[in-house]
């Protein structure tokens, strides 16, 4: 018996390929760091995060990898989207769905949360396990369906997606942090071009596809939906794409990045969108010495966005890519028509509207003015 386990795991193994599209975004490398950190040979219960902003392959990356180590488990299960289903159906429900591949049946008789993470720990508990939760955005979510390495057999292996590492770092389960990044310039630009041209960067192209890449942030989810659309437009509708694109973020991308802004409390929200409208690209203590006098507590506040994927610390300097700004950009712009009716100000055309019509109201938290130069 075991000379025909180990014809069937190592010989008749189903075979793993990347196709060109994968090969131009560098996947395989991510893909082998993280075979680094899942360690399948060993025998102990290992967890791996991977955290990082949407829209940046969390999700990708994370599908191949179990589709090339599946076959070594027991019992595989890929959960997706679990913080829109846990928001729409319940933890009970994604409970159900762990439980439906091992008892070879539909689950109907789980009461309540925590019957469910019994039910869970008493079936996986001798079995070895390929557990993916894709997209966590509660720790409550970690607590009820991963809640203890004894839940699960000797050589499981978990891996969990998500935007913010605190999730990670707060879970009493120890768990090796994956950071996945954006791309290289040059492999943003084969990204764009794969999708918009079907080859390699257009040199006619090239200078509009850089503006593209800049705008996109390198995020591939971005770059994917916009080569898509510009393939067969001309130069001139690319220009045009361009420009709208500036103005008003698509609402796709938008979309995307709302949801890590959706799940901050009111105090981080407004941090953020301060620092967004007024403080991108000044040191970190002044603005958090600016935030605090706003009671806003500003440490914490971009300690969480910075966790979130939200922001970044560049040197002694708080960041934010340009589509992260534009998208905090258009929450407050859709507050109200009227300038005076959002809570920061910093275009001139806006603040002058306001001043020289004497329409402010309480609404207003925040001016900035950048006057010219001259």
């Amino acid at each position: 018996m075991e000379v025909i386990n180990e014809i069937v795991w190592n010989k008749v193994r189903p075979t793993f390929t990347l196709s060109s599209r994968e090969k131009l975004v560098e996947i395989d490398s991510k893909i082998e760091q993280l075979d680094v950190l899942l360690d399948v040979e060993a025998n102990d219960v290992l967890a791996v995060g991977i955290w990082g902003t949407g829209g940046i392959g969390k999700t990708t990356i994370t599908r191949l990898v179990y589709e090339r180590i599946s076959h070594r488990f027991e019992v595989c299960t890929f959960r997706s989207n679990v913080r829109e289903v846990a928001a729409k159906h319940g933890i009970v429900n994604i409970q159900k769905q762990l439980l439906s591949p091992i008892l070879k049946e539909k689950i109907t008789q789980v009461w309540g949360y925590y019957g469910g993470s019994m039910m869970v720990k008493n079936c996986l508990w001798n079995k070895k396990v390929l557990l993916v939760l894709d997209d966590v955005d509660q720790l409550e979510q970690l607590e009820l369906l991963v809640g203890d390495k004894r839940w699960f057999g000797v050589g499981s292996r978990i891996i969990i997606t998500t935007r913010d590492l605190r999730l990670l770092v707060s879970h009493d389960v120890e768990i090796k942090q994956f950071e996945l990044m954006g791309l290289s310039e040059d492999k943003a630009l084969q990204l764009i071009s794969w999708h918009a041209f079907k080859n390699d960067p257009n040199d006619e192209y090239l200078e509009l596809l850089k503006a593209f890449v800049k705008y996109a942030a390198k995020l591939p989810l971005t770059l994917k939906t916009l080569g898509i659309f510009l393939c067969g437009r001309d130069q001139g509708a690319w220009t045009s794409t361009l420009d709208k694109l500036k103005k008003d973020p698509e609402e796709t991308t938008f979309k995307t990045l709302l949801v890590s802004y959706g799940g901050l409390d009111d105090m981080t929200k407004n941090v953020f969108l301060d620092v967004a409208c007024f403080h991108k690209g000044n040191d970190k203590d002044t603005v958090i010495e600016i935030l605090d006098c706003c009671d806003f507590s500003g440490r914490i506040g971009i300690d969480v966005l910075v966790e979130k994927s939200l922001l970044y610390i560049s040197g002694k300097n708080v960041e934010m890519h340009d589509l992260v700004q534009e998208m905090a950009w258009k929450i407050v712009r859709r507050k109200s028509k009227e300038p005076a009716r959002r809570s920061q100000l910093w275009l001139r055309e806006d603040i002058f509207h306001v001043l020289k019509n004497n329409t402010g109201t309480e609404d207003i938290e925040g001016i900035v003015l950048h006057l010219p130069k001259s």
